[in-house]
């Protein structure tokens, strides 16, 4: 079963990650979300909504799957979420998220990299909590976040490593607004309309010119920011702070 489908509507598309797991970050989910952003950007769509399925939009790196993988291993898949991720950030028609489900670390980067965020009221939590576990941001993630962010609000958001609930996540500047769940694709795609529907091909170079200094940001911190994820990763801290939380995981999966 294919891990994403992609709905067009009126030249617009509904992107929806359904990789299962909670759409936890691992190859799967990284393959659909690029095999998706081509599909829609060959489909040269005015704009795009990203969302998950059920309750979930996306639970963060994978610790189950991404644990057991060996340095070499980890640095690969470093590597996809950085081009995936910049692709994303990148994309050249407006990317609204709606936020179905808690987006918590890599999910909420993932949330961020889009160009407005609604959230579902009682959707879960939303954060940037990799500093809990003793894990830097990728260059992608981080700057991906320096330029989502409020800038009186990201040191608090990447420092503390709290997750808000979709009422705090507003004046925390994670997400733009906050809608019933029955109403929360509706919103997404209301708003969606408000920047895709103009004439001409403004949007491309008016988006490349935002985030450009962010996008080269990234090319340059790209490879010393994978090795010090690389080594806070593979540290002890970080192996029993993961560990312990990937044996959670497993606990909650046999019950």
């Amino acid at each position: 079963m294919d891990a994403y489908t992609l709905e067009q509507r009126e030249g617009i598309g509904i992107l929806r990650l359904h990789a299962g797991g909670a759409n936890a970050l691992n190859e799967r989910v990284l393959q659909a979300l690029k095999a998706g952003l081509r599909q829609a950007e060959a489909l040269k769509l005015n704009g795009l909504v990203l969302t998950g399925y059920e309750r979930f939009f996306c639970a963060g790196l994978d610790l189950i799957a991404n644990y057991e993988l060996n340095r070499n291993q980890m640095s690969r898949f470093l590597e996809d979420f950085d081009v995936v991720f910049s692709h994303l950030f990148s994309f050249p028609r407006p990317v609204v998220a709606a936020i179905n489900g808690s987006a918590t670390a890599g999910g909420c980067v993932l949330a961020l990299a889009c160009d407005y965020r609604v959230m579902a009221a009682g959707a879960g939590v939303i954060g940037l909590n990799e500093i809990r576990l003793g894990l830097p941001l990728p260059a992608v993630a981080l700057e991906i976040a320096r330029f989502s962010l409020p800038p009186d609000k990201a040191t608090y958001v990447l420092y503390s490593g709290k997750l808000f609930p979709p009422e705090e996540a507003v004046p925390a500047g994670l997400v733009h607004e906050v809608t019933p769940l029955e109403s929360l694709l509706q919103t997404a795609l209301t708003r969606l309309h408000e920047f895709a529907d103009h004439p001409g091909e403004a949007c491309a170079p008016l988006k490349t010119s935002l985030r450009s200094a962010a996008v080269a940001q990234m090319a340059r911190n790209a490879g010393s920011m994978r090795e010090a994820f690389l080594e806070a990763w593979f540290s002890h801290a970080a192996r029993n702070a993961v560990g312990s939380l990937r044996r959670q995981l497993l606990e909650k999966k046999r019950v």
